[in-house]
């Protein structure tokens, strides 16, 4: 019967502990770690587009000022989401950069930040980064101790295995309604905005 004891109060000391370590090691980080991002238009438009793009990448770049165009077009029509695939092999700069971005997501500045770095995407280091910070008038101290910390880097590498699993192999990727679009270029875009309505 002692043997029985030992043997669950073992055991019971080993649930604890793993429990115990959950909290102190996963518990605080949460709340400062996922500030949801903003859906763009109308959150509850039936047409709802989901872009995959990488801050670094010349044809992202390119396509932003169209797709920005579409959603004010359709802003109550559609909805918008932006996910992060930073392809770090041919793009070094991209995963800080859409750290950086999270980070000013945290001040509610998602949008306009991103608006700087696809602006900017020849100067993307770390000293850029929080010169764009600054240029939002973004609390610094905050902005600077959220970047230096790479949590952010956990969202970032989740919607990269989100796009994975979603078939992106590419950027940008723009999903419409969960198919992916045939071309970002204004006129076709806004066709399959029209027929998706239609």
């Amino acid at each position: 019967m002692k043997k029985q004891q030992k043997k669950m109060l073992f055991w019971g000391i080993v649930i604890i502990a793993i429990i115990g370590s959950f909290f102190i090691f996963k518990a605080p980080d949460y709340p400062d770690t996922i500030t949801p991002k903003p859906i763009q238009g109308n959150p509850a438009a039936a047409v709802r587009l989901v872009e995959y793009a990488d801050y670094q990448c010349p044809a992202c770049g390119a396509a932003h000022p169209s797709v920005k165009r579409i959603v004010e077009e359709f802003k109550e029509n559609v909805s918008y989401e932006f996910k992060h695939f930073p392809i770090s092999s041919i793009h070094p700069y991209a995963q800080l950069a859409a750290e950086a971005a999270e980070c000013a997501n945290d001040q509610g500045k998602f949008v306009e930040y991103g608006d700087m770095l696809f602006s900017n995407q020849n100067r993307l280091g770390r000293t850029d980064l929080i010169k764009y910070a600054e240029a939002l008038s973004l609390d610094i101290d905050s902005f600077k101790a959220c970047l230096g910390s790479g949590k952010k880097g956990k969202i970032v590498s989740g919607e990269y295995r989100q796009g994975l699993a979603a078939g992106v192999s590419g950027t940008p990727t723009i999903f419409l309604n969960g198919k992916p679009i045939a071309s970002w270029q204004y006129d076709t875009f806004k066709q399959e905005i029209l027929n998706a309505l239609n």
